[in-house]
């Protein structure tokens, strides 16, 4: 009860009222590629990216599940799936690129990207205020995507890369070393 009055304080300041109300909850689940996946990094290939995707559109993925069980909305937003999605199904384009770069040999996006993808993710929190939504939350989707998320969990908090990087969708052993190897590198590229 203890963790649950902290919650129920921080939603009460945050809305300034004793009687905080949660309404019409969304969530925004942003897919795209990441360039680095080229390096063996997952043991998915990149193609479910946007087989996953468009899975999301029949309700069949693990969000779609907790979405509905706890009366969310979902937005399913490509941010940079390298695939031409099927937008017909509910999917919203917001496609920046076509996947980011490899950032093993090069930045992954240019800062005019990144600033695109910001301006999105604004846009589409204003689309939810719009629609009634005080409450949203956020995911993503996209093969590869633990390695850049070790390598910001590592800067922003001056954590040893190798303690940042897990077996992800199921690296074994090996996998976890080789993808140790090719983050540090990538890491040491970009000091």
């Amino acid at each position: 009860l203890g963790t649950l009055e902290e919650l129920a304080l921080q939603i009460g300041l945050i809305q300034q009222t004793l009687s905080p109300q949660l309404r019409h909850p969304q969530n925004i689940i942003f897919c795209a590629d990441h360039g680095i996946a080229d390096e063996g990094v997952s043991v998915s290939p990149k193609e479910v990216t946007w087989q996953q995707t468009i899975h999301f559109t029949h309700g069949g993925g693990g969000v779609n599940f907790l979405t509905h069980q706890h009366g969310f909305g979902l937005k399913i937003v490509d941010a940079g799936v390298d695939f031409d999605l099927p937008y017909e199904r509910g999917i919203i384009n917001m496609k920046v690129r076509k996947g980011t770069r490899n950032f093993l040999h090069e930045a992954a996006m240019t800062e005019e990207e990144m600033n695109l993808c910001l301006e999105r993710g604004a846009e589409m929190v204003k689309r939810c205020e719009a629609e009634g939504s005080n409450i949203l939350s956020f995911g993503e989707m996209g093969i590869g995507n633990t390695s850049p998320s070790s390598i910001w969990m590592s800067l922003f908090g001056d954590i040893p890369l190798a303690d940042c990087i897990g077996a992800g969708a199921g690296l074994d052993k090996p996998g976890i070393r080789h993808k140790i190897e090719v983050l540090s590198k990538a890491l040491n590229n970009y000091q």
